[in-house]
């Protein structure tokens, strides 16, 4: 298999300027975790970068960024894949989908639930980052404990407030 040629040589390094630029901003917070950069691309070319967040509702948020051929694709897993009440779950998730801005919901891997987006090289700026990390967090709060609930009610117990 060949790999895709990047848009242009340098994006790797632009983007990882990018989080950089970007994660000295939250320096000073609990609210970014780590920054982890694959350096060498994967079979298919794409670069890897993984974000751990701290959310309210879930501990910890990764999220996934892969540098592809014109674009960055952006994933973080909402929940597992449900067990229960999967078409009020879907049905819920598709409502919630309408409502989302930058994101949608897909399944994915192993039927997880997870929120993604693409986009292209040049527009993520450490402007655009921000609203990524800041819809991708306000996101997951605001979905995971009900989806948890109605997905996975049997094993989820909401954890109070702190």
């Amino acid at each position: 298999m060949t790999r895709a040629p990047l848009s242009d040589a340098d994006a790797a390094s632009r983007l990882n300027e990018t989080l950089h630029e970007w994660s000295a901003l939250w320096n000073a917070s609990s609210f970014v975790g780590e920054i982890e950069h694959q350096d060498v691309p994967d079979d298919k070319g794409h670069f890897h970068w993984l974000i751990r967040l701290m959310g309210e509702e879930k501990d910890v948020i990764t999220l996934w960024l892969s540098l592809r051929q014109r674009t960055v694709f952006a994933e973080t897993e909402l929940m597992p894949a449900p067990e229960e009440n999967r078409e009020e779950l879907y049905r819920y998730l598709m409502v919630k989908n309408h409502e989302l801005r930058e994101l949608h919901l897909a399944i994915g891997p192993e039927e997880g639930i997870y929120l993604v987006t693409q986009v292209p090289i040049q527009e993520l700026t450490v402007e655009r980052l921000d609203e990524l990390v800041g819809a991708t967090v306000t996101y997951v709060d605001e979905i995971f404990p009900t989806a948890m609930t109605m997905g996975l009610g049997s094993v989820y117990r909401r954890r109070k407030a702190r």
